[in-house]
């Protein structure tokens, strides 16, 4: 009786086995026992994307010369095969990938990436999304060996590639993740391990890009800027930082960080589980998932470290329809709410807040989008009514920001901050600026403040705002609703 078929993934009490059609392996494994042992009479069929993929999956090492040369003919054969081929691959879930499939998953990326087939820019960027993980050392290699080409041919991709490894680096300068001898075999300590490994190199690959190939860096937009700032006291950072990047910031500031950029600093399965999140959770029924997304991906070694980079995908790289936002599903703004009073540590709490208000600090309206900056203002609005706190720790951090974050352009800074605040109004956010300058349960030195700065381009209206009291700011529909309802 033949041995059965090697498994792709990590089997569990609740997964279903490879021959159910449920199964992610199912599609491969029926190609495979169609074309178990694919060869040049195979290349019409269309079973070889993927038998092929699940051949090079399980193959043992090393990986016959053969089945490079068969995807090389099929794909200059059939312009489609090679894309057939990277979405066999990307079908299966990363995270359940056993450690050889895994291992092969990386070889196929780099034989593509080498080959500059059609298709391998995707399968990179979801590599991208799950460093750190054992093995990503060849992923970093198989970048820098092709910068070049991929400056001339896939310069998003290179510069992903940088942004991918500046959060990395940013993430694990401020916490390592903890090894002990006790778990010195799980997944989060090989990762560690591997990372603080490949550190070095890491650093040496973003530091020769950014000086290198400036110019393709800046598609990555102001967050390029956020992200150098947190690792400015890294020497090598640090040198960059005066040589290129001090004459440079006001340029790249003023460009808007796309929201594929911010995705990169999620996993998949992240972006998954935020969207389902605020795309199909009502309002009051939340309270189970967020325990479930945080036990998942936030109460793991590292995991609150993410929190920063979540905001910025949830004020960037998701915008709703008004469908949605019609819908009774639960809020940006409300996720956002949950994430801060999720962190425990200060420095995270204040880069989450920095995330969240980056955009207002560099908003010029003729490019700007407003659904950008609108979830710290209703974040703000909706906490008056029971979490005051909320909306007095934001706005005076806000103040904060203006004051120190570059002093050199502080009036620039002003000038954004205030031109957010109009443009909120009058894109309709929010009906008016009396619902903060008029709430009697702000701090009265916020709301003093507030009104000066605001009265520095509305004078008038700021003061007649300010002198019109409003007790219950809960009263218009939209603030009814609650950061941290059940």
């Amino acid at each position: 009786m033949a041995p059965p078929p090697p498994r792709l993934l990590a089997g569990g009490d609740h997964s279903p086995p490879p021959t159910s059609t449920s199964s992610p392996e199912h599609p491969l494994l029926s190609a495979h026992l169609l074309l178990p042992d694919p060869s040049p009479s195979d290349l019409s069929s269309p079973h070889l994307p993927h038998a092929l993929a699940f051949s090079f999956l399980t193959h043992p090492s090393p990986l016959p010369r053969r089945l490079l040369l068969l995807l090389h003919a099929a794909g200059g054969r059939f312009p489609a095969f090679y894309h057939s081929f990277s979405s066999a691959l990307l079908s299966l879930p990363f995270p359940l990938l056993l450690p050889h499939p895994r291992a092969r998953l990386l070889l196929a990326a780099a034989e593509l990436t080498r080959a500059a087939a059609p298709g391998f820019a995707p399968l990179l960027l979801s590599l991208l999304r799950r460093v750190p993980f054992p093995g990503d050392a060849r992923l970093l290699d198989r970048i820098r060996e092709h910068s070049s080409f991929l400056v001339a041919e896939e310069p998003q991709l290179l510069a992903s590639a940088v942004f991918a490894f500046l959060r990395l680096l940013a993430r694990n300068r401020l916490a390592p993740f903890p090894r002990s001898a006790e778990c010195s075999n799980c997944e989060e300590c090989k990762s560690a391990k591997n990372l603080e490994e490949c550190g070095e190199k890491l650093v040496s690959f973003c530091v020769s890009v950014l000086r290198d190939h400036f110019q393709v860096c800046t598609l990555i937009g102001r967050d390029l800027v956020r992200s150098l700032h947190e690792l400015v006291l890294v020497p090598e950072f640090q040198g960059l930082w005066k040589d290129l990047i001090l004459a440079r910031n006001v340029d790249i500031c003023r460009v808007v960080t796309p929201g594929w950029c911010t995705a990169l600093s999620i996993s998949p399965e992240m972006e998954t589980q935020l969207l389902f999140l605020m795309n199909n959770v009502k309002w009051g029924s939340q309270k189970r998932y967020q325990l479930w997304f945080a036990r998942k991906h936030l109460m793991v070694p590292g995991g609150e470290e993410r929190i920063p980079d979540i905001v910025r995908f949830i004020c960037c790289g998701y915008l709703p329809t008004n469908e949605v936002i019609q819908s009774g599903v639960i809020a940006r703004w409300a996720v956002i709410g949950w994430l801060l009073t999720s962190c425990s540590k200060g420095y995270i709490v204040a880069n989450a807040k920095l995330a969240l208000f980056y955009d207002w600090l560099f908003f010029d309206e003729t490019k700007g989008n407003v659904m950008n900056i609108e979830p710290a203002m209703l974040l703000m609005l909706n906490s008056i009514s029971q979490y005051v706190d909320i909306t007095n720790m934001l706005l005076e951090f806000l103040f904060l920001l203006i004051e120190n974050y570059e002093v050199r352009r502080k009036e620039a800074i002003e000038q954004s901050v205030r031109c957010a605040f109009t443009v909120l109004v009058k894109k309709g956010v929010l009906p008016s600026l009396e619902l903060l300058t008029c709430c009697e349960k702000l701090s009265p030195l916020l709301r003093q403040k507030l009104v000066a700065f605001l009265s520095s381009t509305t004078p008038v209206a700021a003061v007649e705002a300010c002198l019109k009291p409003i007790n219950e700011v809960s009263k218009a529909a939209e603030l009814k609703k609650r950061v941290c309802s059940n």
